[in-house]
């Protein structure tokens, strides 16, 4: 028998999942909500291709944040607000959402600037526990619920067609 250690664990840990894995999560999901920050600007266009068919095939409301609606116009179900808005919106459960229909149940990040996402996560992990985050990130987010891990760009690119085809 071993004792409980509190620095090695706490009721939510955050775990790293395969694309199949956020796949079904996301299909699971009633209410799911992709949150894509500024940092897909710079990224190149095979990502903001992905992410418009991973929103469109999850059927995923979008929220654009941080200046992301400057390629906002690839999305259909498209929100523009402000990142810290949209986490203090989250943690309220009364939330309508933008479509009046209920907060939702599963949000996924993407193109989120690290320190910021980080720091939105942390806050939605402490007071939002009526959802899950995930991150399509590049790089493993300890706060957010599931969340990939550091890979290269070309690892990256192929979990993303992974998530892709395991959505259909």
């Amino acid at each position: 028998m071993t004792a409980w250690n509190p620095a090695l664990s706490s009721l939510r840990n955050s775990t790293v999942l395969p694309p199949e894995m956020v796949a079904s999560a996301i299909k699971k999901a009633k209410r799911p909500l992709m949150v894509i920050g500024s940092l897909v600007n710079s990224i190149p266009d095979d990502i903001t291709d992905r992410i418009t068919r991973i929103t469109e095939k999850g059927d995923m409301e979008v929220a654009l944040t941080g200046g992301s609606s400057l390629k906002g116009d690839r999305f259909r179900r498209r929100n523009i607000i402000g990142l810290i808005e949209i986490v203090d919106n989250l943690k309220n459960p009364a939330w309508k959402g933008f479509d009046g229909n209920g907060n939702y149940d599963l949000v996924c990040f993407i193109g989120v600037p690290y320190y910021i996402g980080s720091q939105g996560l942390s806050t939605l992990r402490a007071f939002a526990p009526h959802l899950k985050t995930v991150t399509l990130c590049r790089y493993m987010h300890p706060n957010a619920d599931i969340s990939y891990p550091n890979m290269s760009y070309d690892e990256w690119l192929k979990w993303l067609d992974a998530l892709i085809e395991n959505l259909e």
